[in-house]
């Protein structure tokens, strides 16, 4: 299946360790801080997981890492290959700022026939669906819609 070209935005990674892999990644990366949101809910194909999400620049690229905390959550639990805060990627992110846009990609996937194991919406500020392209490529990719209501959702977010 051949997605449509967008430039990446987001380096994501699954933990078991939020706190732990955060300061792993501080070091690894020379990231000072990452913002960590906990017990967010996430909508994925089999229900509502929970997780916490530490986010943080690195220069134009988001570093995502995510710690599964409970509910529907095993598109996050099965790539974690560690303990102890280590690292797992776990998928690439693109972000789309079109409306248009976004619906052609969405129709796109959904004619593919793509498994599509995560979609959902953080409110009016963000839509977002994952990929499965772990048999090509060897991870998921999410594709997310920031949306005009969601132009400054990222704003809080240390950059380094």
């Amino acid at each position: 299946m051949t997605m449509p070209p967008f430039a990446l935005f987001q380096m994501a990674y699954v933990t078991d360790d939020i706190d732990a892999a955060a300061r792993k990644a501080m070091g690894s990366f020379g990231i000072g801080a990452f913002q960590i949101n906990r017990d967010m809910a996430i909508e994925t194909g089999q229900g509502i997981a929970t997780a916490h999400f530490a986010l943080a620049f690195l220069g134009d690229t988001q570093i995502e890492i995510i710690q599964p905390a409970g509910g529907a959550d095993d598109v996050y639990r099965q790539g974690i290959r560690g303990r102890g805060g280590s690292l797992s990627f776990h998928h690439a992110g693109m972000l789309v700022t079109e409306e248009a846009q976004w619906c052609a990609m969405v129709a796109a996937i959904e004619r593919s026939g793509a498994s599509v194991p995560v979609r959902g919406a953080f409110g009016a500020s963000m839509h977002y669906l994952y990929v499965d392209r772990r048999e090509e490529i060897g991870h998921y990719l999410e594709y997310m819609w920031r949306t005009e209501a969601g132009a400054a959702i990222f704003d809080a977010v240390p950059r380094y």
